[in-house]
């Protein structure tokens, strides 16, 4: 497949705005309700205290999606070119960004369940594990890379645990309840565990392949 830096740029481009759009839409279902709380005579106080789920929904699911772009970011800076692969993995991983204000609204406007809870993890855990998919593509294909700034084993190991945090975090949001989407600041335990697990292991040099 002919590959182009033009294409590539494209491609980039396009992600980003996917995910901008995606954080945007975020927000416009609590914009919607503000005339209807005018309309009710409400403060400002009161308009925030009735729509606090809303609220934490939008917050948690932004730091989310800002939090997978910034993998997807840091993945693509080492990317000198693609193939099939690669774009196929990036349409999925844009798809899974544009699904994320659907479960959002669902656990925001309804109430939060184990099906709720499971789409809503389920999603990001979807989006995590197709970009560790993108980062073993390019472990397995050197030559996609930029020859002197490869991907580093580190960044490797931190993708595949955050996609392991997600996964525990969905079966903890499923299986109590009580706990629901609070089950995602696992996540946050990503990157103590990465410094742990690489400490004093060597960075990949340029030009090494994976086994």
């Amino acid at each position: 497949m002919a590959t182009t830096e033009r294409g590539l740029d494209r491609l980039i481009f396009f992600t980003d705005a996917v995910a901008a759009i995606a954080i945007t839409l975020l927000i416009l279902p609590l914009v919607d309700m503000v005339p209807e709380a005018a309309e009710k005579g409400q403060t400002v106080g009161e308009f925030l205290g009735d729509n606090s789920q809303q609220l934490l929904g939008f917050v948690i699911s932004f730091v989310v999606i800002a939090r997978l772009w910034r993998v997807h970011h840091s993945i693509f800076e080492h990317v000198a070119r693609y193939n099939k692969t690669l774009i196929t993995l990036t349409l999925a991983w844009s798809f899974t960004i544009v699904v994320l204000p659907l479960p959002t609204a669902l656990i925001s406007e309804l109430h939060v369940d184990r099906l709720s809870i499971a789409i809503y993890i389920g999603t990001m855990l979807v989006s995590s594990l197709v970009l560790s998919s993108i980062s073993l593509v390019l472990r397995r294909n050197p030559s996609l890379e930029i020859a002197t700034d490869q991907l580093q084993q580190k960044s490797l190991v931190g993708n595949y645990l955050t996609s392991i945090l997600f996964a525990a975090a969905l079966v903890l949001g499923v299986v109590f309840p009580v706990i629901n989407f609070w089950a995602i600041l696992l996540v946050t335990l990503a990157g103590p565990l990465d410094r742990f697990t690489t400490r004093g292991r060597p960075t990949r040099t340029a030009g090494e392949t994976g086994s």
